[in-house]
């Protein structure tokens, strides 16, 4: 192992994906309801339609589990180093009757600055990259991850706050998710911290669904 490396064998990070929320948009007045117009209008009812939303990671026995508010699918323990990738597996599943479309945010939540070998201050994502895949199929996902050099380049964004557009997904249907988080091997000694805090970056993912409407 390279003394580069050694190094960054101290970098610790603490990833954390651990507020998973899943944000049902309800919309506003009936959006999600249909509605029955009887003989009286006194008695006009209102039914709120299924609309289940299921995200689950995949866990290390190759089995997908659901995700809750508190969920925690990037390793705490990994130690980022040049070169270094860390890909977690994500199922959406719509268990509902409804339609609806769905946009995924990640967020960074919270962060802490770290001291370099040269005394000054940086953020650790600002040396981070992040990538988002999506793809109708697990063996699709796999295909498009399917080497390291694919997984690289699907991992260029800064990680910062990242939306995705909605898309649209069938009562019943499912579709599949990476995210992916790497430290570029270009990444030199600003980005290796002295002393005793240890650098982290919180993230959050908020899936956020609402009825699709045509």
């Amino acid at each position: 192992m390279s003394s580069r490396k050694k190094l960054y064998k101290q970098l610790a990070l603490l990833i954390s994906l651990a507020l998973i929320l899943l944000w049902i948009t309800l919309g506003t007045s009936a959006s999600l309801a249909w509605f029955t117009d009887t003989s009286d209008p006194l008695k006009n009812i209102f039914h709120l339609s299924g609309f289940d939303l299921v995200v689950s990671h995949k866990t290390d026995d190759g089995s997908y589990e659901e995700l809750n508010g508190q969920t925690k699918v990037f390793d705490d323990e990994a130690l980022y180093e040049p070169g270094y990738t860390q890909i977690v597996y994500l199922k959406v599943e719509n268990r509902g009757e409804l339609d609806f479309r769905y946009k995924t945010a990640v967020n960074v939540t919270d962060y802490t600055p770290g001291t370099n070998v040269f005394g000054n201050r940086f953020n650790l994502q600002d040396h981070l990259r992040f990538g988002l895949v999506t793809a109708a199929t697990e063996s699709e996902l796999q295909q498009k991850l399917a080497d390291r050099d694919l997984a690289k380049s699907s991992a260029a964004l800064p990680l910062n706050n990242y939306t995705t557009e909605y898309s649209d997904l069938a009562a019943g249907d499912e579709e599949y998710m990476a995210l992916i988080v790497r430290m570029p091997e270009e990444v030199g000694n600003e980005a290796n911290y002295r002393f005793d805090v240890v650098p982290k970056v919180e993230l959050g993912l908020v899936v956020n669904a609402a009825q699709k409407t045509s």
